[in-house]
């Protein structure tokens, strides 16, 4: 195989969809898979739907998913184009410019020379004018699309004017597509599209097959529903004599209904997944997973990105579409916080426990976080386990204390017992804790549930905790005892 180079090549028209998480680990995958290079290239060719800092926040959540591409655009283009900003975003190459809107001259001249070559025209045919076509158009019942009106008409070039292509008649299309196959089309429907617009700009269709061929593209990974572009593609590389990259069109992500994924199923794109404490590993994991397969009878599911480079062949490409199940992405996100270590976990989870106004103690975090890691699924799933450490006052309910035989006196009198057992521990942790409630419980001729009960609402105002022992060794012996001796005077 030839140098593989492949490039994701996202509009910066707001956040980026999960979806195209997707078609950029594919990307990177298959170029690294061949000891290749994967590019980012910036399409904001369509002016009026860009989104002043996209670009940074693009590079910026394919940094934190854990994809980085080996070109694209340097500081200092994304600051040009994208209002400002760009420090430490920046990655730089061989073929820069890569952000489209930068290589206007570049695409103006490739739009001459296919009129020169008889393969594209002038078209000064005003809004007007194609309005009137398409209705007599529709009058006789014909295909709706521009006529051809300007193919045999010399149109200067000092008049405003788009740049048509002009499609061969009567062509038939085949495009070997290295994921579905032979892909035939007997007849090319459009109708002599614009490659080049008024103000200058190139349409999609003009810039990714001039920036294909100068930036070496070997294979173009790009999603599905591309396909029905393929012709117009495959023709302009016919049309300048440049060799066409290879193609492989990507499945649709689905959602459980089968239908395209879209807001209705959920959150689409990555930042919602990031901000609901997903883990870049596991969101990299299920996503290779969604339309590609390690192997038949396969049943590993758990794959980090180095193994998916070495495993990763467009064989493996389903045609079908794959379906995203967020319990499924649930399910692999607790799985790998199960596999953290407890210091990476802590770090993980502080920007969320500071997000739910919590003043995170580091003693207190790193005592309590391996107790809790087998329970979450999520990283805000820690904050109801463990915001009773970090809070100067709780709310309790006392009354779900005074149950099996326990009444307030006796309530108060367990609390006071323990505050005075905890005080005389001559060493406080987990298991001397321990060792004190139960000897409590069996002086007062209770049974332990109860009695811990008692004990986990006065210091945690919660039913449902961590393990008690570990909780209070936590919380710490002052705050224990100021707690117990609290609950006293609440109890009446």
């Amino acid at each position: 195989m030839k140098e593989v180079r492949t490039r994701f090549a996202p509009s910066p028209t707001g956040w980026l969809h999960i979806g195209g998480v997707r078609t950029a680990l594919f990307e990177i995958l298959f170029a690294h898979h061949h000891g290749g290079q994967a590019l980012l290239r910036i399409d904001d060719t369509d002016r009026e739907r860009l989104v002043p800092g996209a670009i940074q926040g693009l590079i910026e959540d394919l940094r934190w998913v854990g994809l980085h591409f080996d070109e694209g655009p340097s500081a200092e283009e994304i600051a040009r184009v994208d209002g400002g900003g760009g420090e430490g975003l920046g990655i730089g190459g061989p073929c820069q410019p890569y952000v489209q809107s930068l290589r206007a001259e570049r695409y103006q001249e490739v739009a001459e020379e296919l009129i020169r070559l008889g393969a594209a025209y002038r078209c000064d045919c005003t809004p007007e004018r194609l309005q009137k076509e398409r209705e007599e158009q529709a009058e006789r019942k014909e295909m709706v699309g521009y006529s051809g009106y300007c193919s045999d008409r010399q149109v200067p070039a000092n008049v405003p004017h788009v740049v048509r292509f002009k499609i061969p008649e009567n062509r038939v299309v085949v495009l070997p597509d290295a994921v579905k196959g032979e892909v035939r089309w007997e007849q090319v429907i459009l109708r002599d599209p614009v490659l080049l617009k008024t103000d200058g700009f190139p349409t999609y269709h003009l810039a990714t097959v001039v920036d294909d061929h100068d930036m070496r593209i070997s294979h173009v990974l790009r999603a599905d529903e591309w396909l029905s572009t393929a012709p117009l593609h495959l023709l302009l590389f016919e049309a300048l004599n440049w060799e066409a990259p290879v193609f492989a069109h990507l499945p649709p992500v689905l959602g459980t209904d089968g239908k395209k994924l879209s807001k209705r199923h959920g959150a689409t794109f990555l930042r919602n997944f990031r901000e609901a404490g997903y883990l870049p590993e596991a969101i990299v994991n299920f996503m290779a997973l969604i339309g590609w397969s390690p192997g038949e009878g396969e049943e590993q599911e758990i794959f980090s990105l180095e193994e998916l480079t070495q495993r990763f062949t467009l064989e493996r490409v389903n045609n079908a579409g794959g379906v995203f199940s967020y319990d499924k992405l649930k399910w692999m996100n607790g799985m790998y916080i199960r596999s953290l270590t407890p210091k990476d976990l802590e770090g993980r989870l502080r920007p969320f426990l500071a997000a739910a106004g919590l003043a995170v103690d580091d003693v207190k975090l790193q005592r309590i976080v391996p107790h809790i890691q087998p329970r979450l699924e999520l990283l805000p799933d820690a904050i109801p386990l463990v915001e009773f450490l970090f809070k100067e006052t709780i709310e309790r309910d006392l009354g779900a204390m005074l149950k099996k035989g326990i009444d307030a006196a006796k309530a108060r009198e367990i609390c006071a017992r323990a505050a005075d057992a905890f005080q005389a521990l001559p060493e406080f942790d987990a298991s001397s804790a321990e060792a004190a409630l139960r000897a409590l419980a069996e002086e007062f001729g209770l049974a332990a549930g109860p009695v811990f009960t008692v004990i986990r609402i006065a210091l945690t105002g919660q039913k449902v905790t961590p393990p008690l022992f570990e909780s209070i060794y936590a919380l710490g012996r002052e705050q224990s005892v100021r707690r117990l001796r609290e609950t006293i005077g609440l109890l009446v």
